[in-house]
C-alpha cells in the first residue's frame, strides 16, 4: 500500500475548458511560496529538465528557454504579471501571459484580488490531527499473540513476531522513559497508539512541509533537542559498528548501506525489548535511543522509498552511491517530510547535521564534556547481537514480501483462465471469478506490484538485502541466494493435495461440461503451482525465525506457521490507515488464499506439508 501524488504538467500543454484571463498589470501570488523545491534531471532521451516541486503538484519545463522562467518562478511570492515577462531574455508577452493562465488554471498561481492575506502564524498552535486512540494501556510486541488475536481474530505465537512485524517497526509502540510511544504519532498499527499529550504547531520550515495543512510535533522536537549531542554520539556508534561489517562502505555510501545502517538504528530498541534475558521492560527505554529512533527512521523510510516506489522517480538500486545532500533532496522532491499524521518537526540545520553525521562521520562538537550515561552505555554494549538480530530480520523481511510478486503473477494467471469460462458456469465459480476482478483491479492500481516491471525491480531488491545480510551475518546466515531459498520443490504429498484441489473443485462445478472440466484442471494447476511457492516461503520463514529466536533465547513456537500466516502483516496494515484512506486506495492487498473461501475451500501451507480443505473439513 502508497501516497497520493498529482502527475506532472507542462505550463505550455495543460488544457482546460476555460481559461483563466491575465492582464499585464494583474497581481498575482504564489500561495505558501517557500514550498516550492526547484530540481533539475535528466530524461530518459539525456535531455535536462527542470522540475519546481509545489505540494503535490509537479511543474515540469523540458524546452531550455522556459528554465529561467521556472527558475523566476520559483523565487515569487507576489509579483504583477508584466514583470514576468523579464525573468528571461527574449521572454514575449503573450507566451508568458499564456503561461501564467495555465499556471491558474492549475492552482499554482491565484489573482491577489481573490486571495486572502497568506496566513502568518507560521508558529500557531493547532489541534492534534490524529483521531483518538483506541489503546487504553500501552503494550509491546511481546503480547503477539493477545494482539493479534485482539486484532485479526487470528492469534500468532511470538516466535513468528519478525515474519509479520518489520524489524524496524517493532519498537513502535513501547513506552520510553519520558512516557513517550518509539512511533509518537505513526505508531504500527494504529490501534496500539495511546494518547499522550503533545503540542502541535504550524510548520515554518521552507521546503515542501511550509506551513502544511498538518501540523509538527513540537514535544517530540523538545525532547530530541534536549537529547542531541547524545543520540549524535550514540549514532556515530552504531555507524563504526556497521563500517566493522561492511567495510566497503568506508568508501562510500550505498541506498543499501544507508537502508541497513539505518536499520540497525532502529532496531537496537527492538532488541532490548524482545531479547528473554534482561529485558528492557515497557516504559524504561532510554529516551536517547527513543529521540534516535524517530530521527534515524527518516532515513529508513527516505531509502524504502528509493528501493521500492516509483511514483515520482524511477526505482533506485541498492548499489546507487548517495550522499547527504541528495538524501535531503530526494526527501523534499518525494515529500518524505510529510506522512499520513503530521510533517518532519525538525529544523533543516539540525537535519542537516544529522545527516553529516551519519554519512560522513562528522564528529560530535563538545561530545566529551557530556558523556552517554551508564545505561545509555549498556545499550550500545548490546550491538552486536541486536545488529545480528536486524540482520536475521531483514532478511525475514526479504523472504516473506517476495512472497508476493509471485503471488500477483498468480492472480494474473488465475485472471487469464476465469475470463475464458463460460458463463453459464455455477455461481460459486463465477463468484470466485468476480474476487479475482476485484483483487487483480486492486494489484494493478493500488499496490507496488501493478506490473511485471515493477515486481522484477522489487524482487531485485529483495534479493539484495537477503545476499547482504547474509554477508554481514557470516557464517550465522544461509549461503544460498534468495531466489534458491524460496524455490519451490516437489515433495510427496503434492501430488495428493492436487487430486484433492481438483475434485472439491470439480463438487464446486456441479455437472460442468468436458471444456469446462479442462479449465478447472487447468485451476487446479495454476492454484498449486502457487502453494508450492508459497511453501518454499513458508519453509525459508521459519528456518530464519529459528535462528532469531535462539538469540533472542526465546521459547519456540509450538505450531507451524502457515502461508495465511503471512498475510497478517497486512491485516495489521489495514488497522492503519483510515478507513476512507483504504476505501480510496481500493482495500487490504489481497492474500490468494482468502479468495478460496466463497468456494467453501481451505489451503493451509506449511514448510512441510499443503494441506486442501473443504467446507465442513476440521
Amino acid at each position: 500500500m502508497e501516497e497520493p501524488t498529482s502527475a506532472a504538467k507542462h505550463p505550455c500543454q495543460a488544457a482546460c475548458a476555460q481559461r483563466t484571463t491575465v492582464d499585464p498589470d494583474d497581481e498575482l501570488i504564489l500561495p505558501k511560496h517557500k514550498r516550492v523545491i526547484a530540481a533539475y534531471s535528466s530524461n530518459a532521451a539525456g535531455a535536462t529538465e527542470l522540475h519546481l516541486h509545489y505540494g503535490e503538484k509537479e511543474i515540469l519545463f523540458d524546452e531550455p528557454e522556459l528554465f529561467a522562467f521556472g527558475e523566476g518562478l520559483a523565487r515569487q511570492s507576489r509579483f504583477v504579471a508584466r514583470t514576468a515577462a523579464s525573468w528571461g531574455a527574449g521572454y514575449d508577452w503573450l507566451r508568458v501571459r499564456t503561461l501564467l493562465e495555465t499556471l491558474l488554471e492549475e492552482g499554482v498561481l491565484r489573482h491577489a484580488r481573490a486571495t486572502e492575506p497568506e496566513a502568518v502564524a507560521a508558529a500557531g498552535a493547532r489541534r492534534s490531527p490524529l483521531p483518538r486512540a483506541r489503546a487504553s494501556a500501552p503494550r509491546t510486541w511481546i503480547e503477539l499473540e493477545a494482539i493479534t488475536g485482539e486484532l485479526t481474530g487470528r492469534p500468532l505465537e511470538l516466535g513468528y513476531l519478525e515474519s509479520i512485524v518489520p524489524v524496524y517497526r517493532i519498537a513502535h509502540p513501547a513506552l520510553d522513559t519520558e512516557g513517550r510511544q518509539v512511533g509518537e504519532a505513526n505508531v504500527f498499527p494504529m490501534q496500539l497508539r495511546l494518547d499522550v499529550p503533545t503540542e502541535w504547531r504550524t510548520c515554518p520550515y521552507a521546503g515542501s512541509r511550509y506551513q502544511d495543512d498538518l501540523p509538527m510535533n513540537v514535544t517530540a522536537l523538545r525532547s530530541m533537542s534536549k537529547h542531541w549531542k547524545h543520540a549524535m554520539a550514540a549514532l556515530l556508534r552504531i555507524r563504526d559498528s556497521y563500517l566493522r561489517r561492511f567495510p566497503r562502505a568506508r568508501a562510500g555510501w550505498t541506498v543499501g548501506d544507508l537502508q541497513r545502517v539505518s536499520s540497525l538504528a532502529l532496531t537496537l530498541p527492538a532488541y532490548l525489548l524482545m531479547r528473554a534475558q534482561d529485558r528492557v521492560e515497557n516504559g524504561e527505554l532510554h529516551a536517547v535511543l527513543s529521540s534516535l529512533y524517530r530521527v534515524v527512521d527518516g532515513v529508513r523510510m527516505t531509502m524504502h522509498r528509493m528501493l521500492f516506489t516509483s511514483v515520482n522517480e524511477p526505482f533506485l538500486s541498492p548499489e546507487a552511491p548517495m550522499t547527504a545532500a541528495e538524501i535531503y533532496a530526494y526527501a523534499e522532491r518525494n515529500t518524505v517530510f510529510l506522512s499520513d499524521h503530521g510533517v518532519c518537526a525538525g529544523p533543516k540545520a539540525m537535519i542537516e547535521e544529522f545527516l553529516r553525521v551519519l554519512v560522513d562521520g562528522q564528529p560530535v562538537e563538545h561530545a566529551e564534556a557530556a558523556p552517554l550515561d551508564a545505561h545509555a552505555e549498556a545499550a550500545l554494549a548490546q550491538l552486536d547481537p541486536a545488529f545480528d538480530y536486524c540482520l536475521h530480520g531483514l532478511q525475514a523481511y526479504a523472504v516473506v514480501f517476495s512472497l508476493w510478486p509471485e503471488m500477483a503473477r498468480a492472480y494474473e494467471r488465475l485472471m487469464a483462465l476465469a475470463e475464458t469460462w463460460p458463463e453459464g458456469g455455477s455461481g460459486a465459480l463465477l463468484g470466485f471469478r468476480e474476487r479475482l476482478r476485484r483483487s487483480v483491479r486492486f494489484l494493478r492500481s493500488a499496490s507496488r506490484m501493478k506490473t511485471e516491471e515493477h515486481r522484477i525491480a522489487l524482487e531485485r531488491a529483495y534479493a539484495d538485502m537477503y545476499a547482504q545480510c547474509a554477508s554481514g551475518l557470516g557464517s550465522a546466515s544461509s549461503g544460498l541466494p534468495l531466489a534458491e531459498r524460496i524455490a519451490p520443490v516437489g515433495a510427496a504429498n503434492h501430488a495428493g493435495a492436487a487430486a484433492r484441489l481438483r475434485s472439491l473443485l470439480h463438487r464446486c462445478s456441479r455437472g460442468t461440461s468436458g471444456t469446462q472440466g479442462a479449465a478447472l484442471d487447468s485451476l487446479t494447476d495454476a492454484l498449486m503451482d502457487y502453494f508450492r511457492r508459497e511453501q518454499a516461503t513458508v519453509r525459508a520463514a521459519s528456518e530464519i525465525q529459528s535462528r532469531i529466536n535462539q538469540l533472542l533465547g526465546r521459547t519456540p513456537p509450538v505450531r507451524p506457521l502457515t502461508g495465511s500466516d503471512l498475510a497478517l502483516h497486512y491485516r495489521l496494515v489495514s488497522f492503519h490507515y483510515p478507513r476512507q484512506q483504504l476505501q480510496d486506495l481500493g482495500g487490504r492487498l489481497p492474500y490468494l488464499g482468502d479468495e478460496l473461501e466463497g468456494l467453501g475451500l481451505r489451503a493451509v501451507v506449511t514448510g512441510d506439508a499443503i494441506e486442501i480443505c473443504g467446507r465442513g473439513d476440521p
